[in-house]
């Protein structure tokens, strides 16, 4: 089938080989979209508490060093 589907696209024009692109581009995104649709939402829920808690810990990664800033510029 590939060898087939090639010999197509190869005998296209280029504008018509640019709409066969775009037309797999979409249906790949498509298939990617319906395998996240597939993801149990107990699975949906586990990625969002992960990435909250990398999220929370960045942050106070972050904040901790916040207030003694602010407190140095206020000095100057």
């Amino acid at each position: 089938m590939k060898t087939e589907l090639l010999e197509i696209i190869s005998n296209l024009s280029l504008s018509e080989q640019e709409q066969v692109l775009k037309f797999a581009s979409s249906l790949h995104k498509k298939q990617l979209f319906q395998e996240w649709d597939r993801i149990f939402d107990e699975e949906a829920e586990a990625i969002k508490n992960e990435f909250a808690q990398e999220d929370l810990a960045w942050s106070e990664a972050v904040l901790k060093d916040y207030l003694p800033n602010l407190r140095k510029e206020d000095i100057l």
